[in-house]
């Protein structure tokens, strides 16, 4: 992929046109490249893996040398896109806590020299969301990303997309690795491990399987289609609730099962689905 494609404002930033950014048309949409001592990594670890923070923090490593692994394929530079909750800099980096709804990392950018801020981290702000590009590292036994590249996100559709890229990816690699196609996803995983629900067809809510509160706070919020989403105290008088606390608490759990995220601060969520 190539890193203009990335920062260009002019197309999609992460995938270019046609279905670029590192996935291969008619196969496998992880494709397979050459690792630099010649030899095909398992999967290609030089292809660039949209991600959420879920996946980072339940990535497998067999030794601290080795590459993470999702799927069953190593992962080396991802894609991830998330909100900045914290922020803080040195004379050789700058730090970000990053959310995305269904975790909470760690980002590293690197400065070259003390005057290096201002570019690279040029537009980054507090609550805001941003695209990272970069790679999974291990120090002091926690995980974190060290960003090649970040830049803020203007369009919330980037957001969604995302998601969506980051789901179709894991599934298809899971269907690669069984011999077929739309397979089972593993015991423990749930589609909101993407923050991307699959809207039902039929007459049934697409929220039908959420418990009752849970459920009028998605038909509710989903139909919401403001960049600033809904505020908490909308959503509590309309899902007609008599308790503020267990609205907040729904809210809370579906902001954690990646079906809600806060958008402007954290009262105000949107929907993922």
């Amino acid at each position: 992929m190539d890193v203009d494609e990335y920062l260009d404002d002019n197309q999609n930033p992460y995938y270019g046109g046609g279905g670029g950014g590192g996935f291969v048309a008619g196969g496998s949409p992880y494709g397979s490249q050459d690792s630099p001592g010649g030899k095909k990594g398992k999967g290609g670890n030089q292809t660039i893996r949209p991600v959420t923070i879920k996946q980072i923090l339940a990535a497998e490593q067999v030794h601290a040398d080795a590459d993470f692994v999702i799927d069953g394929v190593d992962v080396a530079q991802v894609l991830l896109v998330g909100s900045v909750h914290n922020s803080s800099s040195s004379a050789t980096n700058v730090s970000y806590e990053i959310g995305d709804g269904t975790g909470y990392i760690d980002v590293r950018l690197w400065l070259d020299s003390a005057d290096d801020e201002a570019g690279k981290a040029k537009g980054i702000e507090q609550d805001h969301y941003v695209g990272i590009m970069g790679s999974l590292k291990m120090f002091g036994g926690k995980r974190h990303i060290s960003a090649t590249h970040i830049r803020p996100i203007t369009d919330f559709n980037e957001i969604h997309n995302h998601f969506l890229k980051a789901l179709y990816v894991s599934l298809s690699l899971r269907g690669a690795s069984t011999g077929g196609g739309g397979a089972a996803a593993p015991a423990g995983s749930s589609h909101a491990d993407y923050s991307a629900g699959v809207q039902s067809h039929s007459n049934e809510s697409a929220f039908s399987g959420l418990p009752a509160l849970q459920r009028r706070i998605m038909e509710f919020v989903s139909k919401d289609d403001t960049d600033d989403g809904m505020h908490v105290s909308a959503i509590s008088r309309q899902v007609g609730s008599g308790n503020g606390e267990d609205v907040m608490e729904a809210v809370e759990q579906l902001m954690s099962d990646g079906l809600l995220f806060s958008t402007i601060d954290d009262l105000h969520v949107k929907s993922t689905a």
